[in-house]
C-alpha cells in the first residue's frame, strides 16, 4: 500500500492551460511559463543536461487550478513496469511514469523505491530526491 508523508512542494503553482486532472502520481516538471507544471516526459543523459525542476504532480488539478507538485521527500509515484523492487533507482519513462533504471542504461534517475510494483500502472512509495541523479 503506497503511502506519502512529509514531502516538500513548491507553492504558487498551477496547471498549464490543458489542465492535469488525469496525471495524479505522475512525474512533472516546470514549464517554459513562469508558474506551470506540465508532464516531465522522459528522463535520460540528454534531459539531465537541461536545467529544470521535476517532481511527483500529488493533485488532479484542471486547466490553471493550483497544482500540489512535491519536488522530495516520500510520495507515491505511478509506474510503467511490473519490474521494479525495494531500493532499485527510479527514473522516468516518456508517458511520465516512473520505471527502472540501471548503470548500464545510461538514464538518469529522481528516486528509489521504497516499495516493490506488481503491474504496470501501480502506484508505489518512492523517495523523492529533490534533483535527478546520475549514475
Amino acid at each position: 500500500m503506497a503511502l506519502t508523508t512529509d514531502y516538500k512542494t513548491i507553492p504558487g503553482l498551477s496547471a498549464n492551460s490543458t489542465g492535469l486532472a488525469t496525471s495524479q502520481f505522475l512525474f512533472g516538471k516546470l514549464a517554459s511559463t513562469a508558474g506551470k507544471v506540465i508532464l516531465a516526459g522522459a528522463l535520460n543523459s540528454t534531459a539531465i543536461a537541461t536545467p529544470c525542476v521535476m517532481g511527483v504532480i500529488m493533485n488532479k488539478p484542471g486547466a490553471n487550478e493550483e497544482v500540489e507538485f512535491a519536488v522530495s521527500g516520500i510520495v507515491k509515484a505511478m509506474v510503467a513496469t511490473s519490474t521494479i523492487i525495494i531500493g532499485d533507482p527510479v527514473g522516468i519513462n516518456s508517458t511520465s511514469k516512473g520505471s527502472e533504471v540501471a548503470e548500464t542504461d545510461n538514464l538518469a534517475f529522481i528516486g528509489r523505491a521504497l516499495e516493490a510494483s506488481s503491474a504496470a500502472n501501480d502506484v508505489i512509495t518512492l523517495l523523492l530526491l529533490g534533483q535527478a541523479q546520475r549514475f
